[in-house]
This record gives C-alpha cells, sequence and structure tokens, in this order.
C-alpha cells in the first residue's frame, strides 16, 4: 500500500455519495434483487469499495461521475482514506480541482493520487470536470492502466475499445464505449477486474490489495401490524419551467413509537385534472419502491416537467400494514401565482394538535375544489398549496372516539355531528406568489337558549370588529355549539339585540354559558 505524510485533512470526504468505504455493515440493497449484476454489486460492497445511496437502495442505474471514478480508481491502487487527506494538500493538478472547490471537495484527494499515478488524466483545456459522467471506454482505460496493459502509442478510443475485450472487462455485459457508465456496470468490470484478470506481473488485485471487507447480510422486508406513516417535503411551491427538485421523506412508526425499519415504501406521483383520470407522473420520481432504514425512513425525490406548471402535483407513499396498505400524500406545485397556506389545527376542546387531517380548498366562484389528505402533522401544523383565488377553506375534525360531547350542532363557520365528525371553515383569499398563515387554532363556545324562536340562530360578534361575525344555529332544544378563534365576543339575536357580552374564547377550552335568556 502507498502511504505519504498527512499534510492536510479534507473534512468533508465523507460526503461522497456515489462510491464510499464502508466501516460497518453494509446495509442490504433492495433495488439490485433482479439485477444481472447483482453478485459484482454485492461483491464490491463486501470488498468496502461501494455502499449504496440510502434507505437499502444502490441506485444500479445511477451514472458513475469522474469524481466517484477517482475513489474507486484510488482503493483498486490500495489507497487508504488517510492518503487522500494527505494528497488533498498538495498543489492543484486541475484548474477545477482544489480546497474550497464546492460540490466535489471530497474528492480532490482521490483526484490528485489518481493524476500523479497516471491512472486519470484531465481535459485538454487542463480542468478534470469531476461532475461529468464517465463513459465506458474512460471506466475501461482507468482499469487497463491500473491492471499495467496499457501499451504505448495506444489510440483513442479505438485501441481501449480493443484491449478491454481482449482482457475480459466486457464481459457479463453488453459494451459500448462511448455511452455512460452506470453503477451496476462499473460495478460488474470492476469485479472482473479485481477477480478474473492478472496484472502485467502476473498477480490479481484481490491478492495484492488489503481490502478492509465489511460485512454484507442482506434483510428480507418486514410487514407490521402496527405501522403509521409520517410524511414531509422539503419544497411545496416550486419555480416554473420545469427541472425542479422536491425531497419526499417518509418516516414509518410502529405504535410505541419505535422506527417501522426494513418495511417496503412504494410511491406514486400524478397530477389531477378536473373532470379526468389523474395523469401519471411516476417516471419523475427517482424510485418507485424502497425500504425504511435503521430510523424508519426512506426518501424520493420528484422532478418537474414544464408541463407540470401551474398544476397540483400528489406525491404519494404506502407501507404494508398487516394485510393491508396504508397511505399518505402531500400535493406541490410549480408555480409564480399559486399561494403556500400554513397554520396549525388544533382539538378546539382540548388544545392537543390534531394530526392527519385533510384540508379541502372550495372555490367561490365553484371553479375549484382541491382536497389536501392527511395535511396535518403530528403538531398539527400544515402547509399547503393552492391557486390564487377565493375559498372556503374546511378542516377535518375527527373526534370519534371521545366524550367531548353530544348530539350535532352546527354553525356558519363550524359544525360539530353526532358521529364525532367535524369541521372548522375559514374564508379565504390566497395572493398569489405569498406564504399566509390562517389562524385554523379555535376554543368552544356552548351553551342553550330557554326560547328558539322563529329565528333559530345566534350571531357571535367578535368585539371591536362589527363584520367578524359567527352563526350558531340553535337545536330544537335551544342548545348550541361554535368554535371561534381567541378573543373576546358579544353574543346576540338576528335583530341586534345583546344577550351576553364579553365573553372570553381561549384556544383549546371550552367556554360555557349556561342557560341564557332571549
Amino acid at each position: 500500500m502507498k502511504t505519504k505524510s498527512t499534510l492536510a485533512v479534507l473534512g468533508i470526504i465523507s460526503l461522497l455519495l456515489i462510491s464510499l468505504v464502508g466501516t460497518a455493515a453494509a446495509a442490504p440493497f433492495v433495488d439490485v434483487h433482479d439485477n444481472p449484476h447483482r453478485e459484482a454489486i454485492e461483491a464490491m460492497t463486501r470488498l468496502g469499495i461501494l455502499e449504496g445511496v440510502g434507505s437499502n437502495r444502490f441506485a444500479p442505474e445511477m451514472e458513475l461521475n469522474r469524481a466517484a471514478a477517482a475513489k474507486v480508481a484510488a482503493y483498486l491502487m490500495g489507497y487508504k482514506e488517510e492518503d487522500a487527506i494527505t494528497a488533498a494538500g498538495w498543489d492543484p493538478l486541475f484548474t477545477d480541482v482544489y480546497p474550497g472547490m464546492g460540490a466535489h471537495e471530497w474528492a480532490v484527494g482521490w483526484i490528485n493520487l489518481m493524476a500523479t499515478d497516471g491512472i486519470i488524466v484531465g481535459m485538454p483545456e487542463g480542468d478534470y470536470r469531476p461532475g461529468d459522467p464517465l463513459q465506458m471506454v474512460q471506466w475501461a482505460a482507468i482499469l487497463t492502466r491500473i491492471l499495467g496493459h496499457e501499451g504505448e502509442g495506444m489510440s483513442w478510443p479505438g485501441d481501449y475499445d480493443t484491449t478491454a475485450n481482449d482482457l475480459g472487462l466486457t464481459d457479463g455485459f453488453e459494451y459500448i464505449g462511448g455511452t455512460i457508465v452506470n453503477r451496476a456496470e462499473m460495478a460488474r468490470m470492476t469485479a472482473t477486474a479485481i477477480f478474473d484478470i492478472e496484472r502485467a506481473d502476473g498477480e490479481k488485485i484481490i491478492d495484492v490489495v488489503d481490502f478492509e471487507e465489511v460485512e454484507f447480510e442482506p434483510v428480507e422486508d418486514v410487514v407490521y401490524d402496527d405501522v403509521d406513516l409520517n410524511i414531509s417535503i422539503d419544497r411545496r411551491l416550486l419555480p416554473t419551467g420545469g427541472g425542479q427538485t422536491a425531497t419526499l421523506t417518509v418516516e414509518a412508526l410502529r405504535a410505541d413509537g419505535s422506527p417501522a425499519a426494513n418495511t417496503s415504501i412504494s410511491f406514486f406521483a400524478g397530477i389531477d385534472v378536473p373532470d379526468d383520470a389523474m395523469i401519471d407522473r411516476n417516471s419523475q420520481l427517482s424510485i418507485l419502491e424502497s425500504i425504511t432504514d435503521s430510523s424508519g425512513r426512506a426518501q424520493v425525490t420528484y422532478t418537474t416537467l414544464p408541463g407540470d406548471d401551474d398544476r397540483m402535483i400528489t406525491l404519494k407513499a404506502n407501507v404494508p400494514k398487516g394485510s393491508d396498505w396504508i397511505d399518505a400524500g402531500v400535493i406541490i406545485t410549480a408555480s409564480d401565482t399559486a399561494c403556500l397556506v400554513s397554520g396549525r389545527l388544533i382539538n378546539p376542546f382540548t388544545g392537543d394538535p390534531v394530526r392527519g387531517s385533510y384540508i379541502g380548498f372550495h372555490a367561490v366562484d365553484d371553479s375549484l375544489y382541491l382536497q389536501h389528505d392527511d395535511a396535518t402533522d403530528a403538531e398539527g401544523r400544515f402547509d399547503v398549496v393552492v391557486p390564487a383565488g377565493e375559498y372556503h377553506m374546511g378542516l377535518d375534525l375527527d373526534l370519534s372516539g371521545t366524550s367531548l360531547y353530544q348530539g350535532s350542532y352546527q354553525g356558519s363557520h363550524s359544525n360539530f355531528d353526532a358521529d364525532g365528525s367535524g369541521s372548522i371553515r375559514i374564508e379565504l383569499h390566497a395572493q398569489a406568489g405569498a406564504r399566509q398563515n390562517v389562524n385554523a387554532e379555535r376554543g368552544v363556545l356552548r351553551g342553550s337558549v330557554g326560547s328558539v324562536g322563529s329565528h333559530p340562530s345566534l350571531y357571535v360578534t367578535r368585539q371591536g370588529s362589527a363584520t367578524d361575525t359567527v352563526a350558531a344555529q340553535l337545536n330544537p332544544d335551544g342548545s348550541f355549539m361554535i368554535a371561534l378563534p381567541d378573543g373576546t365576543y358579544d353574543v346576540g339575536t338576528h335583530t341586534g339585540t345583546v344577550l351576553r357580552s364579553g365573553v372570553t374564547i381561549t384556544a383549546g377550552s371550552v367556554t360555557d354559558l349556561g342557560g341564557i335568556s332571549r
């Protein structure tokens, strides 16, 4: 193994996405079971040369870039992390490879090592282009040099294609030198170079390089009977024009709050079209299936198309639960005119957060109805996207299984039904390009009127705002119950007669007026 004294420390070497050396048990890969290069992929993982990209995936179709190629090549030469740390402090060998360069800074040492040894070469302009994808023939040339079979005067690329074929580097897959090599094909060629081909000195790489082998034991998918899903998205409102990405994170948890590890997650994407079937957008997802990691998490990325502009894009994930499935979803949009609506929903009786509520938006002109399922998180918070416009916003309350009230109660801005279902309604003017916070936290006002009369409603007006009025419908027995935001209110009749003044409402609690006279 080649070593040099340490001159500098490159603190972010571990950021390599495509090829890392593992120091612990490798994760199982759920996306290589049917891949023709599975054995090579797992062999490279056991040798510590490759690992996955997260969520127990290897991403076999992902391209190999020139930065990752340098690291893999260095490990085939016997270099270790400490060698790359040292080499990161050497004078720059390429105009675009130096400490502080940005996204591929982790590769500075590996590129310097391989350039110094003549294993990789840069472009005629003097740069290396670490983020560029690698062609099959370029990877074949690197392996040919590592094996010591590069002859003087070889012409590019034909002689390298021929040498790769003669050595057997092209065995086991369709080799087309000018195409981009993916991770699975790279693993296939590399495994062949390590195990099957003699170097120019008659030795094989596997016999002379001290690889740090790791455990690799694929884990079978687990199906839980008590799993639930939490989902979050890093961006709900994206710019138009296509090419924008949003990352959906799924967290699968068991009833006791422990992670549901190693369980299958499926992802779906589509665009809702009024009076039509959903337009399939699964092709824009980075993956369609995954498996949760030890924390119960999995991720998927959606990349927008120009045709997504100003449309509601639904992203969903589902997980098996016993013999059934459960799912959760979010809506995102690429728009310069949409509105991001935020807030928090609580149980108006107790103040507890309401999780998993659906939120609907009914356009005042009846031109659109949009429903966001499972929109509130464990804290009751929501961030949902709607086109700009005027809406009746409805927030679902599932109070079934509680004994907070009996009977049904209706009002202009809330209702509570006998089966425990209910809703809070808010009038919303969604402004283009804005983030609007709405106050969805409510308390409860209830009581009973001795005489219902010919007009079976009461009117509750916030003090200081004559137009901020909520109607409460009286039941035949005179009882009423409505949800109201924090504040001080007057309770009166349709004629303007005030029956109670200065009534204080506190979110998450009940104010009971008892019996009042009309």
